[in-house]
């Protein structure tokens, strides 16, 4: 997911020389190519995340389109306050490139997880969320969302995730699409966390339990409609995500739900109110948290029963 994004504002870099892209220090392996191509328009801030992101405003603000790349926790928590002051208010123009989604740093511990960020980043006004669930829609998303004016935050893995789409498709910034049918259940989900997602899906299938999987890709602004519609006449609704459950994908559905009259139980799966002590991959965090495919499952139908 990472290397299809860089590759692809790279692509756009040599179109449009308005086009700047800033990194805290981070990179190595990935930006090589962008740098030497364009040395003056790729810039090493260094470890100071808090002026990478005042810098940013300030050439968003001369009409630049700004990238600003860095792990999740550093290039959203750190410079929070200049995010909101120098970003937000002034609608500029930056696009927040964060790697390592939900538990993608699993070996790098507690401070590396990035569980709270979309939870921070929905508050702010202005600022577009974008979540995708593989590299294509990876990079289908940079292509819109490079067509648009303003804050904006892609939420990106770490390495290769299993592939969801096999081709390219029509993507709307702000329109979720349904990746299975089902008349029993319906899951929400976004991000790289989709496979188990869809791997609960069929497990599910197996008990005769028919879900649907709606891929909320845009988190910030939500697809309202696509949610009410397909909540209703189901018996129970989910939103899985890699995330904390407060305040994320959880917390928006339920905002919007809320305004359905009778509308059906809903359960959130995603990681506890508390920090997480255990180290180690992706797939064992996943599986100790509650969030690999059959853990997902059993959640489900225990919730059902």
């Amino acid at each position: 997911m990472r290397t299809g994004i860089i590759k692809e504002i790279h692509n756009l870099m040599r179109k449009d020389e308005n086009i700047y892209f800033l990194t805290g220090d981070l990179g190595y392996n990935v930006l090589e190519d962008m740098q030497k191509e364009f040395p003056k328009r790729v810039i090493n801030m260094g470890v100071a995340e808090q002026n990478m992101m005042g810098v940013a405003s300030g050439l968003a603000l001369s009409g630049k389109k700004v990238y600003v790349y860095s792990i999740i926790p550093f290039v959203t928590m750190r410079c929070y306050e200049q995010i909101r002051n120098d970003i937000c208010y002034n609608n500029a123009d930056v696009t927040i490139l964060g790697v390592g989604s939900g538990l993608s740093y699993g070996i790098l511990s507690a401070t590396h997880f990035a569980l709270e960020d979309v939870a921070i980043l929905r508050a702010l006004p202005n600022m577009t969320i974008f979540s995708p669930a593989d590299e294509i829609e990876a990079v289908l998303g940079v292509k819109e969302l490079y067509k648009q004016k303003g804050p904006a935050y892609i939420r990106i893995g770490k390495k290769e995730e299993p592939k969801i789409y096999e081709r390219p498709y029509n993507l709307k910034i702000g329109k979720g699409n349904i990746l299975t049918e089902g008349e029993d259940i319906t899951i929400f989900a976004t991000g790289s966390i989709m496979s188990e997602a869809l791997g609960a899906a069929k497990l599910l299938k197996e008990k005769n339990i028919k879900a649907s999987v709606i891929n909320i890709h845009t988190i910030k602004p939500l697809d309202k409609e696509l949610i009410i519609r397909e909540s209703h006449f189901k018996k129970h609704v989910f939103v899985v995500e890699e995330h904390g459950k407060i305040g994320g994908l959880g917390s928006a559905v339920l905002e919007n739900i809320s305004e359905i009259d009778d509308f059906p139980k809903t359960t959130l799966i995603g990681t506890e109110d508390k920090f997480i002590k255990e180290i180690g991959t992706q797939e064992f965090l996943r599986e100790a948290t509650g969030l690999s495919a059959d853990k997902i499952a059993n959640k489900i139908l225990s919730s059902i029963k």
